[in-house]
């Protein structure tokens, strides 16, 4: 094991949890494990359904990395606790991963600080279909705020699925949204220590929209890095994407999702605090292509830690 690597002490990696994204950490946590170990890290699996405070306390372990999804792992509660018990961990601060878990927090601030978001209604039980359409055009999108991984987000294109579908998102227990549709390809860019990565060009066009299936199960989903957008356009895309990481104060690592709007600026969608690390994970297919491997990503963000 390498002095540098030796540093850290013992790494949780923590994973699993209870949250609907359950399935996609399991497999994040497991290739972040597999990857610190092959970096020399004495790094030690923790799924979060147990009671991992304690452990953490009880076995003295120095540094926590962070590959849970959703609620409890980008919220900020995960967070909070480790805070409380002064432990240091990868990613962002509570505050942080708190707010842009929220869509509509996130678009309040984006909008705030003349950075550009789909249009959008909150809605209600007596919002109806027309309504909608006629503000933001059919067809629209309705999702919950405060899911991540395209989970309860649908196309809406006439009022007897968006009854079906409201219903549906409304069991979440969550605020719902309506956004306005675009119809074309998805980018991202990812964030690390302190530098936005080359951007990821996503065509979904085997599926409705760049959805769960099409996120992490299909193997149709296309993946171009480089982007293919002109050169000077990408730098500014960056620029901006690297004042909206420090407008919500990203720490170590991130991902920004959005489309482009006839003058080539970014409509942010969402910003995401602990991004996939699976075979399809975007932040570190960025990260190849600016050389560096997933096993040294993963050490990368420990690094970086909070």
């Amino acid at each position: 094991m390498s002095k540098t690597n030796n540093g850290f002490g013992k790494v949780a990696v923590l994973y699993g949890g209870n949250s609907s994204e359950r399935d996609i950490s399991l497999i994040s946590g497991e290739a972040v494990y597999n990857a610190l170990k092959i970096k020399g890290v004495d790094a030690h699996l923790i799924d979060t359904k147990e009671p991992f405070i304690k452990r953490l306390l009880d076995e003295k372990f120095n540094n926590v990395w962070i590959a849970l999804h959703g609620a409890d792992g980008e919220d900020g509660k995960i967070q909070s606790l480790l805070e409380l018990s002064d432990i240091p961990f990868t990613g962002s601060r509570t505050l942080s991963c708190s707010l842009t878990m929220n869509k509509l927090f996130t678009k309040k601030v984006l909008m705030a600080n003349n950075h550009q978001t789909p249009d959008f209604l909150i809605l209600d039980e007596t919002t109806t279909f027309s309504e909608i359409s006629d503000t933001l055009g059919s067809p629209f999108i309705i999702k919950p705020c405060s899911q991540g991984s395209s989970l309860g987000i649908f196309i809406i294109k006439d009022e007897d699925q968006y009854n079906e579908k409201f219903l549906e998102i409304h069991q979440l227990n969550d605020w719902i949204i309506a956004e306005k549709y675009f119809d074309g390809p998805e980018y991202t860019a990812g964030f690390l220590a302190d530098k936005v990565l080359p951007l990821v060009k996503i065509d979904a066009s085997n599926e409705e929209f760049y959805n769960y299936e099409a996120k992490y199960l299909s193997d149709e989903t296309k993946y171009i890095c480089p982007s293919e957008l002109d050169k000077d356009v990408e730098e500014s895309i960056k620029k901006e994407c690297l004042f909206i990481f420090e407008l919500f104060k990203i720490r170590g690592w991130g991902r920004i999702d959005f489309f482009l709007n006839d003058e080539n600026r970014p409509v942010i969608l969402e910003i995401n605090t602990v991004p996939g690390m699976t075979t399809h994970s975007l932040v570190p297919m960025a990260a190849k292509e600016q050389g560096i491997d997933f096993n040294t990503l993963c050490l990368e963000i420990l690094k970086n830690q909070s």
